[in-house]
């Protein structure tokens, strides 16, 4: 009998064993790990770090998991890296959205500057976006890589063309090159972090250094592509977070 026991008790050992090998990676508390849960904590590390330094293993490690899952659901780290800039993508896209029905916008200058409120908000928190499509993503093979920046490019000249040519037709802009116009707006509102850092050696908070230098790009751009008479009007609008 007592050989038996043992025998059992070797099992169930073993068993106990075998469920913790199938458990391995799961992190404390989730009862389950999907795709859509890596791909938010490999976005909460982007935050940190930036794209070129990331790997499958190093975002394992963040998530808490084993890498086979990341293997399993990714394959290499551009598939990651497109998932996290779309996810990222629709954000952004999304709080714009939002932001201009709470603002009840109208006129082109006005939908600019929502732009340049939602944007400098969103570097705040995810200071390598910018990095991540343009130096990254565009620079990769992967078919997904070039679907998803054509995509994106060809989704937010759709936007600023629409946006220009509204302003144009009402006389609160001029005629002026869209993509450039979106890669200058987002350049200036990408160097966000700088500008609360000079701020802070005043001892400024982030939070109001944020809100003067989304005053001082949208002063910026109006003043270059404005119409005449209209630049100098000002634009009022609603902080984000009002």
């Amino acid at each position: 009998m007592a050989k038996d026991n043992s025998t059992l008790d070797d099992r169930k050992g073993a068993g106990t064993r075998r469920g913790a090998s199938r458990a391995i990676g799961r992190p404390t508390g989730k009862g389950r790990i999907g795709k859509e849960l890596l791909i938010e904590k490999t976005a909460e590390l982007l935050r940190t770090v930036p794209p070129e330094k990331l790997s499958l293993s190093v975002a394992a490690r963040h998530a808490k998991v084993h890498l086979t899952l990341f293997k399993y659901y990714f394959q290499d780290r551009t598939r990651l890296l497109v998932d996290v800039a779309r996810m990222l993508s629709k954000e952004i896209g999304d709080r714009v959205i939002e932001i201009e029905g709470a603002n009840d916008a109208k006129s082109a200058p006005e939908r600019l500057a929502i732009r340049v409120d939602a944007m400098v908000d969103f570097f705040l928190v995810n200071p390598f976006y910018h990095r991540l499509m343009v130096e990254i993503i565009d620079n990769e093979t992967d078919p997904l890589a070039t679907e998803l920046i054509n995509l994106w490019m060809g989704k937010t000249l759709e936007i600023y063309e629409g946006l220009i040519d509204a302003g144009v037709a009402e006389g609160t802009l001029r005629p002026i090159d869209p993509a450039f116009t979106f890669l200058a707006i987002m350049g200036l509102c990408e160097k966000i972090l700088h500008a609360a850092k000079l701020a802070a050696r005043t001892g400024e908070s982030q939070a109001s250094a944020a809100e003067r230098y989304k005053a001082h790009v949208i002063d910026l751009i109006l003043k270059g592509v404005g119409a005449d008479g209209v630049a100098s009007a000002g634009v009022t609008r609603k902080s984000a977070a009002s």
